[in-house]
């Protein structure tokens, strides 16, 4: 039988985790969006949360550093979000609400797969 994704309890905690860490984001939109007046050209904001769930702040990156330093600041298990200028508070927060909705699915399903599993 193929393997089609990581099922594990700790791939569920990191969907919940998710879940947590969206609404930080939600909740730091305003900040959010008031830094992205000061980006500038070629470059966008990316937003971190840390593994305690803190929000950390935001980073001017220029667009054509984000593969490398996105990595960096996720860095000890962060979580970083990327917004480009533009982007209002309502746009943060639907982006948020939808990233809190698939974490949700995420670990429901794995809760039917390990439930599966253990009724075999």
């Amino acid at each position: 039988m193929a393997n089609h994704g990581d099922f594990s309890m700790e791939a569920r905690e990191r969907a919940h985790r998710t879940v947590l860490v969206a609404d930080v984001f939600a909740d730091n939109a305003e900040v959010i969006v008031a830094e992205l007046t000061n980006v500038a050209d070629g470059a966008v904001l990316v937003a971190v949360v840390e593994a305690d769930h803190s929000f950390a702040g935001t980073h001017h990156v220029e667009r054509t550093d984000l593969v490398e330093r996105v990595p960096q600041l996720e860095d000890g298990g962060g979580w970083a979000m990327v917004f480009s200028p533009g982007v209002n508070a309502a746009d943060i927060r639907k982006r948020t609400d939808e990233m809190a909705s698939i974490a949700q699915q995420r670990a429901a399903a794995i809760d039917r797969i390990i439930a599966k599993r253990a009724a075999r």
